[in-house]
């Protein structure tokens, strides 16, 4: 009878649970799962009476959250817990890998109440694993322990949303749940698992299931040079960057028409509000427009929010002129990472060869850096900003004329 009892008081307990964090209006993420590193003891709402005891290590869902005491649900009990004695937990997320449903239990004791089972690939979040080989985890809207065997740390894909309506995240693989949040176009994810149709993602503190068709995988280039696609007739893909510049880029503009030559130009949007006339004339010309940021900061320094609106931005200045995006990514000063490398969804370019030219400037060392470095599919590096640059131009296309290259576009050369 005893025993009957204390089931039923722990049953009532996890529904009580249950129910207050709904009429509280939590939704799964902004649950809290806090350790106690030395122990506490949990006190009723007299904060005097000792009710249970959290040992070290020990894990409590915080309720609600007071100056000095938190209101905490630990096992089979509702108490109080001085906030001094809480710690924050990193939690983490692995996928169902056992054979059947694993049960979940109220406490990390192999005889303890059941309170659900998981199902099978699907994921949870994982606060912690304790000594005696339980993690305690949480899944939709309950927390327990389940088996830490039963659970693995998954692969992680990045991807981005292609569908321009979005993608819809529901917590359950069933469209018939409710969406819990829409993912805008060109939010980039982590991807957990694609199976049946869906992914589990996770991007900003928001997780939970989209249907993968809304994905598709983010395609960029890798490696600190690029190097073009060596072909049977010799070729060679001129780039510019930092531009454009009213008259620089205009000279080089009639130097490259002189010679019937194709260039890639890596404009920064700043230059762009200058000159939008100048970027009209790149596009109507036939020449490739690239993405250099918008005012060409060491994207590594900067915070990641930061260095994504530095792309977005010179991709919506370039959109509006022209009407459409730059088909590729060079970053400033050939520094990125692979956060920076994961938001974009064009080819990052570096090159081949280095002129220099931002350096000398210096018609005659333009000169001679191309003649030492180029071969069939290199990826020539060279500023529309540098009147020197524009003076040497004509040498250097005189030159490699004559050695039988053609000039394509960075596009045209890697493929």
């Amino acid at each position: 009878m005893k025993k009957c009892w204390l089931m039923i008081c722990m049953i009532i307990t996890a529904l009580i649970v249950f129910q207050w964090s709904h009429q509280q209006g939590f939704a799964a993420e902004q649950v809290q799962v806090k350790t106690l590193l030395n122990g506490a003891n949990l006190y009723s709402e007299d904060y005097l009476t000792v009710v249970n005891i959290v040992p070290k290590n020990g894990f409590v869902l915080i309720l609600e959250e007071q100056e000095v005491w938190s209101k905490v649900s630990y096992q089979n009990e509702i108490g109080y817990v001085k906030n001094a004695a809480l710690s924050h937990t990193k939690p983490t997320l692995k996928r169902v890998v056992s054979q059947s449903s694993p049960i979940v239990r109220l406490t990390n004791e192999k005889h303890a109440q059941q309170i659900g089972t998981l199902e099978l690939n699907t994921f949870v979040t994982v606060y912690a694993d304790t000594e005696n080989g339980f993690s305690l985890i949480q899944s939709g809207d309950f927390f327990g322990y389940v088996y830490s065997t039963v659970l693995a740390t998954p692969s992680i894909t990045k991807m981005v949303v292609h569908d321009k309506k979005g993608a819809a995240v529901r917590q359950l693989t069933d469209m018939s749940q409710p969406i819990s949040t829409t993912l805008v176009h060109k939010t980039v994810v982590d991807v957990y698992s694609l199976a049946n149709g869906w992914a589990f993602i996770q991007a900003d503190g928001i997780k939970g299931y989209v249907i993968d068709s809304k994905l598709k995988a983010i395609t960029v280039q890798t490696g600190k040079y690029n190097v073009g696609v060596v072909s049977t007739s010799k070729r060679v893909a001129l780039t510019f960057d930092d531009g454009p510049h009213p008259k620089v880029t205009r000279q080089i503009l009639e130097t490259l028409n002189k010679y019937n030559a194709l260039a890639t130009f890596f404009i920064t949007g700043r230059r762009v509000e200058i000159s939008p006339t100048v970027l009209k004339e790149i596009a109507a010309a036939g020449h490739e427009i690239g993405n250099h940021t918008y005012n060409h900061p060491k994207l590594t320094t900067l915070k990641l929010k930061e260095a994504k609106s530095q792309i977005d931005l010179t991709n919506k200045l370039v959109k509006s002129i022209i009407g459409i995006e730059p088909s590729l990514f060079r970053p400033p000063y050939g520094a990125y990472n692979e956060q920076i490398q994961a938001q974009l969804e064009v080819p990052l370019i570096m090159w081949s060869v280095d002129t220099l030219d931002w350096q000398h400037r210096n018609p005659q060392k333009l000169l001679q850096n191309v003649k030492a470095q180029t071969k069939n599919g290199s990826i020539i590096l060279m500023h529309d900003v540098h009147q020197t640059t524009a003076d040497g131009l004509d040498a250097v296309l005189a030159y490699l004329t004559q050695q039988g290259y053609e000039f394509v576009t960075v596009s045209e050369i890697l493929n």
